[in-house]
This record gives C-alpha cells, structure tokens and sequence, in this order.
C-alpha cells in the first residue's frame, strides 16, 4: 500500500515538474503582446494637448533574465482650436487694419506610425526595468485659416488703397525623430504587465507667419449692395509670409498596459 501511495506521488510529482518545466521554458524564446498606452507631457507646447495615446504589437525574444523587442504602433497628440493675432507693421500708404475684422483660426495635432527597440531585464520577482527609443511617430499638422481686411472695406467706401488678405493651409513636418525613453514593468501575472515610462518626446514644430497687407494685389471692384473699390489679393499670394520650424523635446510619463498571447 505504502509502495503504490509512493509510486502514485511520485507519479504526481514528475507530472507537476514536467507542467511547471514547460510552462518555464515558455517564458523564454520568441514572445509577442499588444501594449496599449496613455501619456502625459509635463509642459504644453505649441497649443498641444497635454495627454496623448499609443498602441502597437510588440514582438520579443526573451531569455531567462532578459528582452529584446521591436514595437510597431501608432502615437497621437492632439490639440485644441487657438487664434492668432496680426503680424507686423503695415505697408506705408495702406488703409489701416480693422482689428474687428480681423480672424486667425488655428489648430496642431502629432501623430504618426513609430518602432519602438527596446531592451528589458529582471531586477526582482515581479519587476523588470526597461530602456529603448520610439522612432517616428511624430509627423507635426498645422491647420490655419485667415482674414485680414482694412478699415471701411466692403462698407461702400471706394478707397484704392483699401485692402483685403485670406489666407489657409494644412502643413505638415515629419522626418526620423528619436524619442529615448526608460521605465519599470510590473508583472501582474501570465498575461498582463504594467508599465510605467519616462520619454523624451522630439519632435519640429511649425507655425505660418501672416504679415498682413503685404499681399501680391491687384486693383478690385466689388459690385453688389456695397460697392467698393480696393486692394484684393489671390488667397495665399504673400511672398512676405513665413513657415517657422521649431525643435522640441518635451518630457512625458507614460502608463501602458501590457496583454501577452
């Protein structure tokens, strides 16, 4: 009876060793997750939102202490609505500007596909620290659209030297950013982590610069209930105008969840 309740325990034990054995040995080799983000910048810059989002598939290979892994995902940062207001110094002889008639809408987003290479390794039962850099991500949108008109345009006024700008566009600036960043995991369990990172965002900023009546003109009648005589432009037509790039490295936290599968 002894024998059969030993030969049944060890029946169970090599069982139990040769589960646990391949369960361990599936934590390394070729692994892969899906890591979904959130990120906060610790200053706004360029009328960006604060927060932003990512997502990407993370594709591994791990050892008993260690990760190597490529990431390919996607990164947003949007941004709210903002106005600006006239540039520089009108054109002697012009009409003066109507402040009142003046409008400058405005609108910034980042987004952008990225790789994330990065390099994780175990400094306790349930935590790993990690460091990699994003690459990408981070293609710059600048939305304008404009008016500038001077005092008494459109009011039947018959003024040469009256004046009218509009002026819109979307540009964009993208190239290779590098973003480095560092972190810890916790790992939860078989499936899930969490992780907790520090990134350096960079990314170029632009800004359209409008200077107003300086505008390619040509001499216009408006004909209608108000007639007037003035100075219009072709939309766009302002040799004067400029597109300001600016370099940013911008501090962000981020907190990811991690599902392996």
């Amino acid at each position: 009876m002894l024998d059969l309740l030993l030969s049944r325990s060890a029946r169970t034990f090599v069982l139990a060793a040769t589960v646990l054995g391949g369960l361990q040995a599936q934590e390394t080799g070729f692994y892969k997750d899906i890591k979904v983000r959130v990120g906060y910048g610790l200053q706004a810059e360029d009328n960006l939102h604060n927060s932003a989002l990512g997502a990407g598939l993370n594709l591994g290979y791990a050892t008993e202490s260690a990760k190597w892994a490529l990431e390919l995902g996607y990164y947003y940062k949007g941004g709210d609505q903002y106005f600006d207001g006239p540039n520089g110094t009108l054109p002697a002889g012009l009409t003066p500007i109507d402040p009142v008639a003046f409008g400058d809408s405005r609108r910034n987003s980042l987004d952008g596909f990225n790789a994330r290479l990065s390099y994780q390794h175990k400094f306790a039962e349930e935590w790993d620290w990690q460091a990699g850099v994003m690459l990408g991500g981070t293609k710059f949108k600048h939305e304008y659209v404009g008016q500038a008109q001077s005092m008494g345009w459109n009011a039947g006024a018959t003024d040469p030297n009256s004046w009218l700008d509009t002026w819109n566009g979307t540009p964009t600036k993208g190239g290779m950013a590098i973003s480095p960043y560092a972190g810890v995991t916790w790992n939860m369990g078989p499936v899930s982590s969490i992780e907790f990172n520090v990134m350096l965002l960079s990314y170029t900023a632009i800004d359209y610069v409008h200077y107003v009546g300086t505008g390619q003109y040509a001499l216009s009648t408006v004909t209608g209930a108000d007639p007037t005589v003035g100075r219009i432009s072709d939309n766009n037509a302002f040799p004067g105008d400029a597109l300001v790039s600016k370099k940013r490295v911008v501090p962000h936290v981020e907190v990811g969840y991690v599902f392996h599968f």
